[in-house]
């Protein structure tokens, strides 16, 4: 299955017409075409940036073919284009006869779903994207256009009580934007709890959540509130909501439905009144196909969707990003400490960031640390995936070039990443999972490291 959406065409381009000076980008409008299928003939214009096509009944598009699953795929448009996604679907999305799993779509390009054959067609007719006219939303910043959209969309939203979906690649920021959200909302001076579905045992997260009655099982000793009585008035942050376990899911529509809560071993029904935002790294559509999540969940948890793009869609702002950081970090004369910042921001913007924001704050943490002055960021490019943020600072005298720069740095590296370990696993008591989710890498990876090293 091909992954086309880095490689939009001159031709995909074209719908995006301009920045407006009212702060938008001006997209043409496009509608769908049905060719084949049960819906042949009829005609579906795309009046969202993410829309949902399906056998579900709650898609934008609803189509009653067998061979069509309930979240088939999505057509999101934005700075760079529409581009369908397939959300794993059974029979896959075929664009031009090709399967794909994201693919720009190019005016009078043809798809297939199952039995459904459509034509993308542009209209003469336009519509303004909104962007922000700021560089900032609290603690996140960008001047790009895919992030000014996303301020906007966080500037519209965090004044109401509309529940969130944030939803990106690991390192993106997700918790930092929930953060801002409930900062920036009338509930700010309210409670604000974080729950992290993923790193929370089975047997305890429904106590976590909802609480529990003295009694109600082995050691609840006392009855307990729940996150969401602790942040009664305020908002529950729900992080990694992808994980939650299929028996937790009923209860939690409840909450979502009725805004009430029952204890574990309790018969009361509390109200509540909270607002919820909740994150994920996965791709809830295609754990809806799969029957790991419910599909009604799902819509309830996405009133909003924001979706927070990878640093490699946003790669001019990197200059922006790294001198925060450089600030934040190293105090204000950072930025003079830093051998040719032009040239290495060039050099920065050529390497895909796979751990995203997360990773570049942490090369900029690492080589001040490991470096003589003036610091040359480009030679610890590809380490901040896993180099921590040290807390001790490392002696830049020890460095010295009495022999080839690649077996100092090797060693140099290995060290790095012992004690890097050895501090991540005992600030988590050994949950590889949690670990693997703070420094921004893949669990698997992860369980390598800790074999290569012999840590217990």
């Amino acid at each position: 299955m091909k992954d086309t959406s880095a490689n939009r065409s001159a031709s995909s381009q074209t719908l995006v017409l301009k920045e407006t000076d009212g702060g938008a980008i001006r997209i043409r409008k496009t509608k769908l075409l049905i060719i084949s299928g049960p819906l042949q003939g009829q005609e579906f214009v795309i009046n969202k940036e993410v829309f949902s096509i399906g056998s579900g009944k709650q898609n934008d598009l609803t189509l009653a073919d067998s061979t069509i699953s309930k979240r088939h795929c999505e057509i999101t448009v934005d700075e760079a284009g529409y581009q369908i996604r397939d959300l794993e679907s059974t029979n896959g999305t075929l664009v031009q006869g090709v399967k794909v799993s994201a693919a720009f779509l190019n005016p009078g390009a043809e798809f297939q779903l199952g039995k459904t054959r459509v034509i993308f067609c542009p209209l003469q007719e336009s519509r303004d994207i909104p962007l922000s006219r700021n560089e900032s939303f609290g603690a996140m910043i960008g001047r790009s256009v895919a992030m000014r959209r996303i301020f906007h969309l966080a500037e519209t939203y965090a004044p109401t009580d509309a529940t969130v979906m944030i939803t990106g690649e690991t390192g993106t920021g997700k918790e930092i934007l929930a953060a801002e959200l409930h900062k920036h909302s009338q509930r700010a001076n309210k409670p604000y709890i974080v729950i992290d579905c993923a790193s929370i045992s089975k047997d305890l997260i429904e106590s976590e959540l909802f609480g529990h009655v003295k009694g109600a099982f082995t050691g609840a000793n006392a009855d307990r509130q729940g996150a969401f009585e602790h942040a009664d008035g305020g908002t529950v942050f729900l992080d990694e909501i992808g994980d939650l376990k299929p028996e937790l899911q009923p209860k939690l529509l409840r909450v979502l439905e009725n805004r009430e809560i029952r204890r574990v071993g309790d018969n009361r029904v509390r109200k509540i009144n909270v607002r919820i935002i909740c994150a994920t790294n996965r791709k809830l559509g295609q754990e809806v196909n799969a029957g790991r999540f419910r599909e009604d969940l799902y819509y309830r948890l996405s009133v909003v969707q924001i979706e927070l793009p990878p640093l490699r869609r946003r790669k001019e702002d990197l200059p922006l990003l790294a001198k925060r950081f450089l600030c934040d970090l190293h105090g204000a004369d950072a930025m003079s400490q830093v051998a040719r910042f032009d040239e290495t921001m060039d050099l920065l913007k050529r390497h895909d960031w796979p751990g995203n924001v997360r990773e570049l704050r942490n090369l900029i943490e690492v080589a001040f640390y490991a470096s003589s002055r003036p610091v040359d960021l480009s030679a610890f490019l590809g380490l901040g995936r896993f180099l921590p943020c040290l807390e001790e600072e490392a002696d830049g005298s020890a460095v010295s070039a009495d022999r080839p720069f690649k077996d100092a740095k090797d060693d140099l590296i290995e060290d790095f990443e012992r004690k890097y370990l050895e501090d991540l696993l005992r600030r988590h008591e050994g949950n590889i999972s949690r670990s693997a989710r703070e420094a921004g890498i893949e669990r698997a990876y992860l369980q390598r490291l800790i074999r290569k090293y012999d840590l217990k």
